[in-house]
């Protein structure tokens, strides 16, 4: 298979002497994407340890959704690098250069990550039971048998026990975004991605999805959550990244970006929510 190199300057890691501690789950150095003329990253750095919850707010436009499209590989990064859990996503180096890994590998590397989509994204025509089990069976290669008994007890983690049988369509749009949860845990991903995860419901079916995400975050999964809801935000984030203009204006504990920020456009963001 012939694969097209990869040009962008991405450092080499030193391997060093001894042994390396323990990688970051998530790590992206100089990330930098472009839709056209568009620069929607402009030079993204952020390391997202292991266990610890990461909220990204900012701005509509501010390359939020699109840098949790280049920690999965839905979007090919035009610079610098990201890795999960050590791993160069997207490439492998062959002596001091970076070549393109092929669908398969990517597939493979994507399993890495779950990924939870403001719109639920459910396949309409199989019932949840069979949403969560596709994938595993497919993709892991999982056994049937096992990928069902799974599948039954994340239903019942989220708190959707008796909606095996139902369609997506049947559900309230709680319930979906739950089920979406599921399936996104069925592929026991290291990290989890949610944008926006409760953007498309009510008020009143907030409250239930951002339980599921909390007991998430409170049995150590590690988590990079685009959110406009900044209470919650608070509440569960270790930090809180703000974005504008597809760069890092600021970072730190919740205490300080949401109580005391210090950017003048942060400040001027916060007063609108």
């Amino acid at each position: 298979m012939s694969e097209d190199v990869y040009r962008e300057g991405t450092p080499v890691p030193d391997a060093g002497d001894g042994a390396l501690p323990e990688p970051p789950m998530v790590e992206l150095t100089a990330v930098r994407k472009s839709f056209g003329a568009q620069r929607v990253l402009d030079g993204i750095s952020l390391t997202v340890p292991r266990s610890s919850v990461t909220c990204v707010i900012g701005p509509s436009g501010s390359g939020k959704s699109t840098l949790l499209r280049c920690v999965n590989r839905l979007e090919r990064i035009d610079g610098g690098s990201v890795r999960v859990d050590g791993e160069l996503v997207g490439y492998r180096l062959r002596g001091t250069r970076l070549h393109t890994l092929g669908p398969r590998a990517v597939a493979r590397q994507r399993a890495l990550t779950g990924m939870v989509f403001q719109n639920f994204r459910l396949f309409p025509h199989m019932s949840v039971l069979d949403n969560l089990v596709e994938a595993p069976v497919s993709v892991l290669g999982l056994d049937r048998r096992e990928a069902v008994a799974r599948a039954h007890a994340l239903l019942d983690q989220v708190g959707l026990s008796g909606k095996a049988a139902a369609r997506p369509r049947t559900l309230s749009g709680g319930e979906q975004q739950r089920a979406a949860i599921a399936r996104a845990l069925a592929m026991r991903p290291r990290v989890m991605l949610f944008d926006e995860p409760t953007s498309a419901l009510d008020p009143e079916l907030t409250g239930e999805v951002l339980r599921v995400i909390r007991a998430l975050a409170d049995d150590g999964m590690t988590m990079i959550i685009v959110t406009h809801e900044m209470r919650f935000a608070h509440g569960i984030a270790d930090r809180i990244v703000f974005m504008d203009e597809g760069r890092i204006v600021e970072s730190g504990p919740p205490e300080e970006v949401l109580d005391r920020p210090a950017n003048p456009r942060t400040v001027k963001f916060l007063a609108h929510h």
